[in-house]
């Protein structure tokens, strides 16, 4: 089944809005965005990094670089249809009128910042510089060597870093044509280097540069797959890691709440990095599907933020580091308002859990892959800082008990004219539910870190103290049965978003081998809360939550195909408030939790999947460096093939009772309870499980 967007309209809102409708692609880092110019068709030019750095509130942030117009004739414009295929990552442009045609491809080459063009006939496409409407910083053009190309500059005074981007369009024959696009966070000499590649540029060259796009995107797809029975979840699933491949590969800048895929000048909250779970949401299924080096961008603005939240921490008299809401590249923030009453407060909310929330993916990452020398110089580091402050800022209870005091569950809203903290006594929100569920997600992976990395081992006595002296999540009565109380002391109770369920996801701190009092808490939380499993906000985590609590599936995956047809873009972006990129994630997080769960020790193969749909997913990542894949049909599991990357215990739930087990080809004889239980396993092992002569 080929995976794409077919677009029969122009694009409505790129050009006009935040989040576009026009079909994309890109290579990780630069993107194009297709919209509407005067003379026909726009394509939209983006990069990751082209950042105006300046922290004052309604200044700054992510900024498109420009655009390429191309004319196409209005009787034929007005028979658009464009394919957006995500498994090629390409588009394909046909403009029609009986024998009339004007049809393009655009790629955007995998390896190199070229957007390659093609066409069926003669055209003239022309390139600008992002000027529509509003602009801020400077526009410029050059030309040199034969070469024109426009340029964008973001340096003055006010600017923590300069930002410089150039681009430069050539015709190589009648029908092909190339943009090259540099900044200087690229290279030291950015125009010349535009220069250069697109003066070297040949008909060859663009062949080659088609090629090695093509087997990025071949051997991008061979990593993971999923197959369904339902075409349009399938759908979603392709183009929840078709979006972050897009805009996720420039190891320096990584997406912010708009990815790569800017079409206005200031976009909201300036694209930047919300650590109060925007920015995590895109990478929650990234390890999962098998896509882990999607997240070897994640950490990069979080460590260049670390000697500013060191700063933010010992205005507490604690180590380690505090981190605002939100942030941008290089440690610059982006909500700052200098002199006014509340200067410090402000970029915080009121929360304390911003930079240990971001901590999660990386914990993903490693439990998921066992990948030392990524614990070692990335994932450890950063985990040990935010667990420092918390072992300092902590207060200990008379009982003995460890408490997070001032720690708003949700954004204190500082912002406000005429704010006032009397109004909001959740500033002295008590141990918190995500806050709690940060901690025990954060705590156990950096003393597993710790040990692999035989380190600190005065910390790991420290971690492990601390771990045993949290208290228990809150709970009180809300219609007549327990729920989770959102803190201990402090906001009971909030009616949108789901924080007060993020301890069950991200935080894996509840699940299908918790208590039986532990389940039925989470179900009546998630049936007063998530039971419409649809908000304004963070529906990125629902579907997962509901999944980990062995929610009725059939529900879910009636209210996912619902939410689809709400607010799908016809790009396959979905028109939301609160961001943009963040709801890319959430078909392939929901399927791949009803397919596979291993957050508790043990790898549960289709835990909560609704019968009514057939499926077959090969090489899902489970905690353990576990690839596992298995069939599901006619209302049962068919088999499992997992593949151990590092060897270790694996422990199974398979659904069938009745099986046969191999071990490298060899019969095993493992029994169910054997294989829940746990069996050793050797790097390179494969163990087979068949209910009958069938194979993944």
């Amino acid at each position: 089944m080929k995976h794409r967007a077919i677009i029969t309209s122009p694009p409505q809102k790129s050009g006009k809005a935040s989040i576009p409708d026009g079909a994309i692609t890109g290579n990780g880092d630069l993107a194009v965005i297709l919209g509407n110019s005067p003379e026909g068709l726009r394509i939209f030019l983006s990069k990751t990094d082209l950042w105006h750095a300046v922290e004052i509130e309604s200044e700054g942030g992510l900024r498109p670089v420009g655009y390429v117009d191309i004319p196409v004739p209005a009787d034929l414009y007005r028979h658009y249809r464009v394919e957006q295929d995500m498994d090629e990552g390409l588009l394909r442009c046909d403009f029609s009128e009986g024998e009339r045609s004007l049809r393009l491809e655009i790629r955007v080459a995998a390896e190199e910042n070229a957007v390659l063009i093609e066409s069926n006939t003669e055209t003239e496409p022309v390139l600008h510089a992002y000027d529509l409407g509003e602009t801020t910083g400077r526009n410029g053009t050059f030309e040199e060597n034969g070469v024109n190309g426009v340029s964008r500059h973001f340096d003055g005074a006010e600017c923590l870093y300069e930002s410089h981007v150039y681009a430069a369009l050539r015709q190589l024959e009648s029908n092909r044509w190339c943009v090259f696009v540099a900044t200087n966070h690229d290279c030291s000499a950015p125009k010349e280097a535009v220069i250069e590649k697109i003066s070297g540029m040949t008909s060859a060259r663009f062949d080659e540069l088609k090629e090695r796009h093509a087997a990025f995107w071949k051997d991008f797809w061979s990593k993971s797959a999923f197959r369904l029975s339902d075409p349009a979840l399938e759908t979603g699933w392709y183009a929840s890691q078709y979006y972050l491949a897009v805009c996720a590969r420039n190891k320096g800048f990584p997406p912010g709440l708009y990815a790569n895929f800017i079409t206005v000048e200031r976009p909201n909250w300036h694209s930047d990095y919300h650590l109060n779970y925007n920015y995590q949401a895109p990478f929650y299924a990234a390890c999962s599907s098998n896509h882990p080096e999607l997240t070897d961008c994640y950490l990069s603005p979080l460590e260049e933020f670390v000697p500013r939240g060191k700063e933010f921490a010992a205005h507490f008299g604690c180590g380690g580091v505090l981190f605002p809401c939100g942030i941008a590249p290089k440690g610059y923030m982006t909500e700052f308002i200098p002199g006014i009453r509340y200067e410090f407060e402000r970029p915080f909310m009121g929360q304390k859990n911003d930079a240990i929330h971001a901590a999660d993916i990386a914990v993903f990452r490693w439990n998921a892959t066992r990948d030392i020398a990524y614990a070692r110089e990335h994932a450890f580091p950063y985990l040990r800082e935010c667990l420092d402050f918390f072992t300092d800022y902590a207060v200990e209870e008379a009982d003995g008990s460890v408490s997070i005091p001032d720690d708003a569950i949700h954004e204190v809203p500082y912002y406000k004219k005429g704010f006032d903290e009397q109004d909001y006594p959740e500033i002295h929100d008590k141990n918190n539910v995500l806050t709690l569920g940060l901690l025990r997600l954060c705590i156990p992976a950096a003393i597993d870190m710790a040990e692999t990395l035989g380190v600190d081992a005065d910390r790991r006595a420290r971690w492990r103290d601390f771990l045993d002296r949290l208290p228990d999540f809150p709970t009180f009565l809300r219609e007549g049965r327990e729920v989770y109380r959102y803190t201990e002391q402090g906001q009971e109770w909030v009616t949108g978003n789901d924080v007060g369920q993020q301890h069950i996801y991200p935080c894996g701190c509840v699940g299908l081998s918790s208590t039986a009092r532990d389940l039925t808490v989470a179900m009546n939380t998630v049936k007063q809360r998530l039971y419409g499993f649809t908000d304004g906000n963070a529906v990125s985590s629902f579907y997962a939550i509901g999944a980990r609590i062995g929610f009725n599936p059939a529900y879910m995956t009636d209210r996912l195909r619902e939410w689809n047809a709400q607010t799908n873009l016809p790009n396959l972006l979905h028109d939301m408030p609160g961001g943009c990129l963040e709801y890319c994630v959430v078909n392939a997080l929901a399927l791949n939790e009803m397919a596979l769960q291993s957050h508790q020790g043990t790898v549960r193969i289709f835990p909560d999947w609704d019968d009514r749909l057939n499926c077959e997913y090969e090489n899902l990542r489970a905690d353990g460096a576990f690839l596992v894949s298995a069939a599901f049909r006619s209302g049962r599991v068919f088999c499992a093939r997992i593949l151990s990357e590092k060897g270790g215990t694996l422990r199974v739930d398979f659904p069938e009772k009745a099986f046969t087990v191999a071990l490298n080809g060899k019969a095993a004889g493992w029994t169910a309870a054997e294989l829940e239980r746990g069996v050793e396993t050797e790097p390179g092992d494969v163990i087979e499980i068949h209910t009958e002569r069938t194979s993944v």
